[in-house]
């Protein structure tokens, strides 16, 4: 009997998913200076799993590099933030269009499982776990494809909108339309109704865009 095991998670990546989760749950901001041996010493480490680890998170594009000044959490512009949607569109559509006549029995319940989690915590007014839900139903889309290269190209664009997608929820009356937008979604899905889907998911991310656009206090690019 073969026995499988579980992949050994480097002090690198330890490191990596810590400080990810640090910077898209806010603890550190944009632009903010993310200095090596400030970070060994906190995490009581060495320097080399976090140089590796600030490597990693570049390549998210969740830090940028600065020659001769150091990394730092990454700021997105206006313009980087419409590209941002503009990918996120066009990967959510080909998904949704890539899963006509194809949702199976355990997708299916799943999605309506996210429709019921969404509807409570809106009802709850639990904007974080509501958010958190909104990025699983919208991942979970995308896994659906069994794309694995689609996949990858998208985990990578919904890592750099984490940075910001609390923004797109920050009025009341956004909330209460996200939660209807959803709800549209899930039920043209599950009936098939392919290009309503569409239609629908294409407006959801266009209003999420143009919401996190006007609250989010940009400053000027280095660039």
């Amino acid at each position: 009997m073969t026995v499988q095991r579980k992949p050994v998670m480097t002090m690198s990546h330890q490191v990596y998913q810590i400080l990810r989760e640090e910077i898209v749950s806010g603890v550190y901001k944009p632009n903010d200076w993310l200095q090596e041996k400030e970070l060994a010493a906190k995490l009581e480490v060495s320097r080399s799993p976090v140089r590796e680890a600030l490597r990693l998170l570049a390549a998210d594009g969740l830090v940028r590099e600065i020659p001769n000044k150091g990394m730092f959490v990454r700021a997105f512009t206006p313009k980087e933030i419409t590209e941002i949607f503009e990918v996120r569109t066009m990967l959510e559509s080909h998904a949704i269009r890539a899963l006509h006549g194809r949702i199976s029995k355990e997708q299916k319940e799943q999605f309506l499982k996210i429709r019921d989690d969404l509807s409570r915590f809106h009802r709850e007014n639990d904007l974080e776990q509501y958010i958190e839900t909104d990025s699983v139903f919208h991942r979970y889309l995308v896994e659906c494809t069994g794309n694995s290269i689609l996949i990858d190209l998208y985990r990578k664009v919904r890592t750099m909108n984490m940075l910001f997608r609390i923004f797109s929820l920050s009025t009341k009356e956004r909330f209460d339309e996200s939660q209807e937008e959803h709800a549209a979604i899930i039920n043209a899905l599950l009936s098939d109704d392919t290009e309503t889907a569409v239609s629908i998911n294409n407006r959801h991310l266009e209003l999420a865009k143009d919401t996190a656009i006007a609250h989010i206090p940009f400053e000027k690019s280095d660039s």
